[in-house]
């Protein structure tokens, strides 16, 4: 849930409000990792959404809370709060299903708040034994962009955003409701992950910029201990949450907490950090603090933002001098002891989800650049412009945009990822490839290693594709996405025994893994059980919807079978999701071919065929199709020389 531009009206009269609360990161991941340990992103290690996965050394609200016999449940509803990211840790229950939508391209997952507040209630009702404490963690994401309110709030509300927020307060006011007839005495704290910008110091979403658009937001407090009604505009922050809801319940701070009981005045001085510039677009990182007087940013340039109106000014003192702000920033940063965390590993799929949502997905290991985000902050919507006109298939309007940004940001991570990104979805699979090499040589990640072994397996390359696949395991050794890879390559590779084996020691690690069970049924077909593989297809299928490779398992499956027909639909699905697969482009030719629908062989093998005339393999296969057709028609044919390229 993010900053509403009005204050959602939940309880006025029983709660405390914080009116100057601050995030220490523009971002879900970075920021819920705040709230859940009380540190700030460089002590917890989570500076960026999609790279890091908050350390199981960390101490969470919810191990405190479960050791102290608590029941511990969270209910979340988007893809950055999902479990992978290790917010799970110290949780007897965590629900943060998604459905996938196979026929949308630019597309999110998301639970509305419906949805969320219903399992949130049934679930508990369920696993709460007597009077059992309950410590409960309830996400909603509906205030988050893309605004699309369910009715009768998106006729109400001329903004779809102000919609959303209607439709999210009234749903946390049916959970409270639930709570406080089962939960007498309780204690709440609502809060938002960061705001949004909406045209603050020119950003319009989240991310780049330390505004009060991006990290003031809302938050509440009520329960035994807590001044009702009590409105505190003292500046307080997510990393007081912690100290704070330890301390209602009777439990004592442990020594790794960063923040201050905010009943006692919370931390003073707010420190904020925005690193996405960095990582994503090989921009400078922008550090902040916040304290009564204003904000201090530093970038590649320095600022004081003075409080106008119990609101931070956008516009910088340039009259101010900020020597002893940068000293006093560099003293706060040294009491923060930084921490690494561990890599994520993003396969494309889970990539493009993050992309849908607004983000780029970056590189970790990437130096500080010498452009502002705020100089640039005009430049950045590009990026995602960029990624939804790829994503319609709008391939000439994302040139454009592409150029404008390697024009105004040239030689930087994230724009060149995205040419990557445009050449792969125009079919110009070798030109994409070695991009991504060239990236992965400049920022050696999981993430980017599985892109490259995915277009080496489009590509026919599993000896290639095996390689990359080892160099994401080796930088992320917990990658399921890595683990599946490895063993379709053998496979690909006739290295059956081998794929075995390794798949053994996968499926014990991940047993229930949509991935792995997806390598599970490539090896049941190498081994004949294609019954069995279809089953575990199918089970991959249902959870990897947008993978073309699930549905060309099944397909394999049913053909396997006998079944051309669910066999056919089912490749058709892959490569309406990947049309420049021309393993499955081929394969499907073989089979409409086989079954005597001509017509439709010529139409499936032409595209690629007309993308690489050169190839003898596709060549071949174009001159049967065309042959098979005019015999059908009966015309004369063409004669086709196995193996090479017809002769007219």
């Amino acid at each position: 849930m993010n900053m509403p531009r009005r204050q959602p009206t939940i309880g006025s009269q029983s709660r405390a409000l914080f009116e100057r609360a601050y995030a220490t990161c523009p971002l879900t991941i970075p920021s819920h990792s705040t709230i859940l340990t009380g540190r700030n992103p460089p002590s917890h290690g989570v500076r960026d959404n999609g790279e890091f996965i908050l350390g199981q050394e960390q101490i969470l609200l919810s191990e405190r809370f479960q050791a102290a016999g608590y029941l511990t449940a969270a209910f979340t509803s988007a893809f950055p709060t999902q479990a992978r990211w290790g917010f799970d840790q110290g949780f007897d229950a965590y629900h943060d299903p998604l459905k996938r939508l196979p026929t949308q391209l630019d597309w999110r997952d998301e639970r509305q708040a419906e949805e969320v507040v219903t399992d949130a209630i049934e679930t508990l009702k369920a696993l709460r034994r007597g009077d059992e404490p309950m410590f409960v963690w309830v996400h909603l994401f509906d205030a988050h962009w893309p605004y699309a309110p369910p009715e009768p709030y998106r006729s109400q509300h001329m903004d779809p955003y102000d919609g959303e927020v209607a439709y999210a307060s009234d749903q946390v006011g049916r959970l409270l409701a639930w709570w406080d007839a089962v939960a007498p005495g309780n204690v709440t704290l609502i809060t938002a992950d960061h705001g949004e910008g909406f045209g603050d110091g020119g950003e319009k979403t989240h991310g780049f910029l330390l505004h009060d658009g991006t990290i003031r937001v809302p938050m509440m407090l009520r329960g035994p201990g807590v001044e009702a009604g009590a409105r505190i505009d003292d500046p307080v922050g997510h990393v007081d949450i912690a100290p704070t809801l330890l301390r209602l319940a009777g439990l004592e701070p442990h020594p790794e907490i960063q923040g201050k009981d905010l009943r006692e005045g919370g931390s003073s001085v707010m420190y904020s950090e925005a690193l996405t510039g960095q990582f994503n677009l090989g921009l400078a990182p922008l550090y902040s603090w916040t304290d009564r007087e204003g904000r201090f940013t530093e970038g590649s340039w320095a600022g004081f933002y003075p409080v106008e109106d119990h609101a931070i000014n956008t516009r910088y003192d340039p009259d101010h001098d900020t020597t002893e702000d940068e000293a006093r920033l560099g003293r706060l940063r040294a009491t923060l002891d930084e921490v690494i965390a561990p890599e994520a590993a993003l396969d494309t799929e889970s990539l493009e989800m993050l992309m849908a949502l607004g983000y780029i997905g970056g590189d970790r290991t990437a130096e500080a650049g010498e452009i502002d985000p705020r100089d640039v902050i005009d430049l950045i919507p590009y990026t995602w412009q960029a990624r939804q006109a790829i994503s319609a298939g709008r391939f000439g309007a994302a040139d454009r945009l592409i150029q404008e940004l390697e024009f105004g940001m040239p030689e930087t991570f994230g724009v060149d990822l995205l040419r990557a990104q445009l050449l792969s979805a125009q079919g110009a699979l070798f030109e994409a490839h070695a991009r991504y090499v060239d990236l992965f040589s400049r920022s050696p990640t999981s993430t980017v290693a599985l892109q490259v072994a995915r277009l080496s397996a489009t590509m026919g390359d599993p000896s290639d594709a095996w390689s990359w696949y080892r160099e994401a395991l080796a930088l992320q050794p917990a990658s399921p996405e890595a683990m599946s890879g490895l063993v379709r390559a053998l496979l690909a590779m006739g290295e059956g025994t081998r794929a075995q084996d390794l798949a053994e020691r996968y499926l014990a690690i991940y047993p229930d893994h949509a991935e792995l069970a997806l390598m599970n049924a490539e090896l049941l077909l190498a081994e004949g059980r294609s019954r069995e593989a279809l089953v575990e297809a199918n089970f991959a299928a249902s959870r990897l919807s947008f993978q073309p490779h699930a549905h060309q398992t099944r397909a394999r499956a049913y053909w396997s079978l006998g079944a051309p027909d669910p066999a056919i639909a089912a490749l058709k699905e892959s490569l309406r999701i990947d049309p420049y697969d021309l393993s499955a482009r081929m394969m499907l030719t073989e089979w409409f071919l086989d079954v005597g629908r001509n017509a439709e062989a010529v139409r499936t093998i032409a595209p690629v065929s007309r993308l690489l005339p050169e190839d003898p393999g596709i060549a071949e296969l174009a001159a049967r199709a065309k042959a098979a057709l005019e015999q059908e028609r009966g015309e004369p044919t063409t004669r086709v020389s196995q193996g090479a390229p017809p002769t007219r």
